[in-house]
C-alpha cells in the first residue's frame, strides 16, 4: 500500500501459508480448545502486534511466584481478587502490556517447558465439587461467545471484556453462582473433554416429551439422573445431563436460555427427558456425546473450520 493512502475494505479472508508442523501444533490446540482452526488463528492474529512488543516471560513468571500464595495458574486467572494482584504486581515490575496479554502469557507459559518448569508448583487445591448444578450455564455462555464472537475459551478467561461477557451470560442461567465457580466450571468442562463431544458408540434411548417449556409440569419430571434437550419445533437447541433432572429443569425454568435465542423461540421451544436411574455418569456422557454429534444441537455443536 502507498504511503499515505487510505486503506481499501478488506474481504476478512486472505491465505497464510505456514510450515506443516506449525500447522499440526494449531491443529491440537484447537482441538484442546474445542474450537475450529479458524476461530483459533483468528483469535491469536486479535492481540495487536504493539501491545506484546517487550514482553518478557521470566517477568511474568515472576509476577505469578509473588502472587499465586499456592495456588494454580488456573486459579490466579480466574479468581478476581487474586487475578487483580497478579496484574498489578506485573506493572509493578515494569511490564505495561494489558490485562489480556499478561493473562494469556501466564496461561501459555505453563504449556511452555522452557519457563514452566520456573513456576512455583501449586500447593492448595482449587475447584469445585457441584458442577453438576450449574455447568449447563458455563457451557452455553461458552458455546453463545464461540458462535457470537468466535473466541477461544483461553479468550474468554484471560480477556477482561469477554470474561465480563462470559459471566454476564452464565449469570442469566445460573444467578445465584458466583463468577468464581462459573469460570471454573467452564474449565471443568475443557478438562473433561465436554467442549467438544467426539463420536462414540453408545445405545439408541428414546426421549420422551414433557410438552412445550412455557407449560412443563415440574411435578412430572422425575428427580432422578437422565438427560435433557430443548427443541424449536425439530431442531434441537440445547442438550444435557445431570444427577437431578427435576432441579435442573426448574433452574431452567427460572433463569431460561440466552436472551437472544428466547426472543426467537420463547413460544416453539419444547423440552423431552431421558431419566436414566441405572446409569453412570459416563453413560449419559456416551449418550449426549453421541446425540451432539449426530444431531447438532445448536448450542452444543462446535463447527468445524
Amino acid at each position: 500500500m502507498i504511503h499515505g493512502a487510505a486503506p481499501s475494505e478488506k474481504s476478512g479472508k486472505f491465505v497464510v501459508r505456514i510450515p506443516k508442523t506449525v500447522h499440526q501444533k494449531l491443529d491440537i490446540e484447537a482441538r484442546h480448545e474445542g474450537v475450529s482452526l479458524n476461530q483459533l488463528a483468528a483469535c491469536k492474529l486479535s492481540i495487536p502486534l504493539w501491545n506484546s512488543e517487550g514482553l518478557t516471560y521470566e517477568v511474568v513468571v515472576d509476577a505469578f511466584n509473588a502472587t499465586h500464595d499456592g495456588y494454580s495458574t488456573d486459579w490466579v486467572i480466574v479468581e478476581p481478587g487474586r487475578n487483580a494482584r497478579f496484574l498489578e504486581k506485573c506493572k509493578s515490575l515494569g511490564l505495561r502490556h494489558g490485562a489480556w496479554v499478561l493473562n494469556h502469557a501466564l496461561m501459555n507459559i505453563r504449556k511452555t517447558t522452557r519457563y514452566s518448569a520456573r513456576l512455583n508448583r501449586a500447593t492448595k487445591r482449587a475447584g469445585f465439587s457441584d458442577y453438576d448444578e450449574y455447568a449447563f450455564a458455563s457451557e452455553i455462555a461458552v458455546r453463545t461467545l464461540q458462535r457470537t464472537e468466535g473466541v477461544t475459551l483461553d479468550r474468554m478467561l484471560c480477556d477482561p471484556t469477554m470474561r465480563e461477557r462470559f459471566d454476564e451470560l452464565a449469570r442469566q442461567l445460573a444467578p445465584t453462582q458466583p463468577v468464581i465457580k462459573l469460570r471454573c466450571a467452564a474449565l471443568n468442562l475443557r478438562k473433561t473433554h465436554r467442549l467438544r463431544p467426539m463420536p462414540r458408540n453408545t445405545t439408541e434411548y428414546d426421549l420422551v416429551a414433557a410438552g412445550p417449556l412455557r407449560r412443563v409440569d415440574l411435578s412430572m419430571i422425575a428427580t432422578l439422573p437422565g438427560t435433557y434437550v430443548f427443541y424449536d419445533v425439530n431442531r434441537p437447541i440445547y442438550a444435557g445431563e445431570t444427577e437431578n433432572l427435576h432441579k435442573r429443569i426448574e433452574m431452567h425454568l427460572k433463569s431460561g436460555l440466552p436472551r437472544w435465542l428466547q426472543a426467537d423461540m420463547e413460544e416453539s421451544l419444547v423440552l423431552k427427558t431421558l431419566v436414566l436411574p441405572s446409569a453412570k455418569r459416563d453413560d449419559r456422557l456416551d449418550w449426549l456425546g453421541a446425540f451432539v454429534n449426530r444431531e447438532r444441537p445448536l448450542l452444543n455443536y462446535q463447527k468445524a473450520a
